[in-house]
């Protein structure tokens, strides 16, 4: 398609880990003719009590989704933005920043981003389906979760959606006309949509004064007759106005007069900007783990022409070139601060913008950052004066991101036959003993806790549903009062628990050392294999399991638990035979059921990365430990 060009294609997991679920977005983008286009399909949380939970989900798609085939703004993209409109801004042609490899969702000239967004209506049950029986639906809009959403500005700012003149297309019984009468009896609501985003709403004809919309909706419903689904599906047809290349002799004259319009007015088009509170400081003390706090700050464009402004960590801005979007991934405290609504922000005169500035330790940096962070800022104003932020954060992981070097003593109380905590050796009673080789207390109590139960459903844990309900904080909480009694809580709230902890350690259950001598780093994984010291060879990447690569991992399985240190040992065993004895059934786990496979799929993912982190290959990763299991079962069985 030789008006197609410029292709490139994106994906953002929103999963626990990145991993839980089926939610997340994928995107594509490509040039038509002139014009950039961006299509987002996206699945959010479900629930109807999860609002901000989906839009956590759109903040984490719109930040993270990038493309890399890059856009290079010519003249011609200049001459279609201008003159600006009370809505836009057009870009600077002449500016280091207007070339840039890394770029985003809102950068595109044309937006649509669809799907099931899961947003429900905000109203009783009974109330909502006596109003679809009455045909009386105008009233439900107004507690549509989504429009309220967009309203306060807290997800999809910017963005339209035409009106809806269908019913709500969730939730159905398969095969029929009826809204859900299963056990859990869904609200129905408008959870399947097709939004769009435009960075000029209205087009100004170069030669004449005719202007036209650059998006026109001319039809949005669903179709009624699909319903083999839960859902309905929304279609959507829309009349798009596409930038085209201008001959030469127009571009050039067009061109001669912006230069010399730029030459007289320059002096007069710095932007320039206030920001509320005054001087700007971001203060979040005694964050524990799993903590999310937020700063409002206030900017508005006290200028006299519009402005575009963004947030950078002061490490890795220069304001002579773009910023990449994987440079702020690889800052870890910018990649725990999440913006809402996300900039870039694009201000008119005497405009208002609050951005939320919220703050949430990620796993992976729990132990690395220290327990205060002091770090700058920058509210960067294109072609203006700059302000800096200071952002001052004390933390308390307590044992998130601990080394178990760093625990106090593992104790065990005979007479109460537990573990306890203890930091004093003079409150320590001859009853109690020290356990040198155990693993630290939290562990032990929440393994043993979990144990004893024997009633966890691995294949239902990580269900996209329960993950998205689940609160961890009373247990957070409970931790660091060095409470191990943890028989109020149900299971998956321990498990989860036990599975952050060991994500969150510095160093992983099986050491990245001891991890090297066994997986060979190559990535011709398939054709080669790394020495053991026992004389065995093992696959780096081991797709199939034949009996003889069976054999090698079982061995690496051996010697890696012979050069595991007691108290890492012992928790692995632990764990271990927790997982063994939880574990599904052979008869179970070889079903042909999709939804099955999915689940165990991404159960062996979420329990080989807790051991092991990110260090090895995922095949690596899931062989070790099902060679693991299989090899505890085999104790087990004689």
């Amino acid at each position: 398609m030789l008006k197609c060009s410029s292709v490139s294609r994106a994906s953002v997991p929103t999963g626990f880990m990145g991993i839980t679920g089926n939610k997340g977005g994928v995107g594509i983008s490509f040039r038509f003719y002139e014009s950039t286009l961006c299509f987002v399909n996206c699945h959010f949380a479900s629930g109807e009590a999860q609002t901000q939970r989906r839009n956590e989900d759109y903040q984490t798609i719109e930040s993270r989704m990038t493309f890399t085939d890059g856009i290079n703004h010519s003249y011609k993209d200049y001459i279609w933005y201008t003159p600006t409109t009370p809505n836009s801004l057009a870009p600077n042609a002449q500016h280091p920043m207007a070339s840039t490899r890394f770029w985003k969702i809102n950068d595109h000239d044309i937006v649509f981003w669809f799907g099931d967004m899961n947003y429900r209506i905000s109203l009783p049950n009974d109330q909502v389906r006596k109003n679809l029986i009455e045909l009386s639906i105008e009233s439900l809009f107004k507690k549509d979760q989504l429009r309220d959403e967009m309203n306060q500005n807290h997800a999809f700012t910017g963005y339209r959606e035409p009106p809806i003149d269908f019913m709500p297309t969730y939730k159905f019984d398969v095969n029929t006309d009826d809204y859900d009468t299963s056990e859990k009896f869904r609200t129905p609501s408008w959870t399947d949509r097709i939004l769009y985003h435009t960075k000029r709403s209205i087009i100004q004809h170069e030669t004449s004064n005719a202007s036209f919309q650059s998006i026109i909706p001319l039809h949005y419903s669903c179709a009624k007759t699909i319903k083999f689904s839960d859902h309905r599906p929304v279609s959507g047809l829309y009349h798009v106005g596409i930038k085209i290349a201008y001959d030469d002799k127009l571009m050039n004259r067009i061109r001669d007069e912006l230069i010399r319009e730029f030459d007289r007015e320059e002096n007069d088009a710095i932007p320039t900007i206030e920001i509320y509170p005054r001087p700007p400081a971001i203060a979040f003390n005694n964050i524990r783990y799993l903590d999310k706090v937020s700063y409002s700050l206030l900017i508005k464009n006290t200028g006299e022409c519009p402005c575009a402004c963004s947030i950078h960590p002061s490490s890795t801005f220069e304001p002579t070139r773009p910023t990449k979007i994987k440079e702020l991934i690889e800052v870890p405290y910018f990649d725990c601060l999440t913006f809402t609504p996300n900039g870039p922000y694009i201000l008119q005169r005497n405009e208002e913008q609050t951005v939320e500035i919220s703050f949430k330790m990620k796993t992976q940096y729990s132990w690395s950052l220290g327990k205060k962070l002091n770090e700058i800022l920058i509210l960067h104003v294109e072609n203006g004066a700059d302000t800096f932020i200071t952002l001052d954060v004390t933390l308390d992981m307590g044992p998130f991101g601990l080394a178990f070097d760093q625990f106090p003593p593992t104790l065990f109380d005979s007479e109460k036959r537990q573990y306890i905590y203890f930091t004093d050796p003079k409150d320590v009673c001859e009853r109690v003993v020290e356990t040198k080789n155990d693993p630290p207390a939290l562990y032990i109590s929440l393994i043993e806790c979990l144990k004893e139960r024997n009633d966890l459903d691995l294949l239902s844990v990580f269900n996209g549903e329960i993950q998205d309900s689940l609160d961890l904080i009373p247990i957070r909480d409970q931790i660091y009062a060095h409470d191990y009694n943890f028989k109020n809580y149900p299971s998956i709230n321990l498990f989860m628990t036990l599975l952050h902890l060991l994500q969150a350690l510095p160093e992983p259950l099986i050491s990245r050392d001891i991890q090297d001598k066994i997986f060979l780093k190559t990535n011709n994984s398939n054709n080669r294999s790394s020495q053991l010291p026992s004389g065995a060879t093992i696959q780096s990447n081991i797709p199939n399991e034949s009996p003889s690569q069976q054999q090698h991992m079982t061995k690496a399985v051996s010697f890696i638990i012979e050069q595991l240190q007691p108290k890492e040992r012992n928790l692995f065993f632990r764990f271990l035979l927790f997982l063994q004895k939880s574990w599904p059934t052979p008869e179970y786990a070889r079903r042909t059921d999709n939804n099955i496979q999915a689940a165990l799929n991404i159960c062996i993912d979420i329990l080989a990365l807790s051991l092991l982190h990110k260090h090895t290959s995922r095949n690596q990763r899931q062989n070790f430990l099902l060679a693991c299991l299989n090899e505890e079962k085999k104790k087990n069985s004689k």
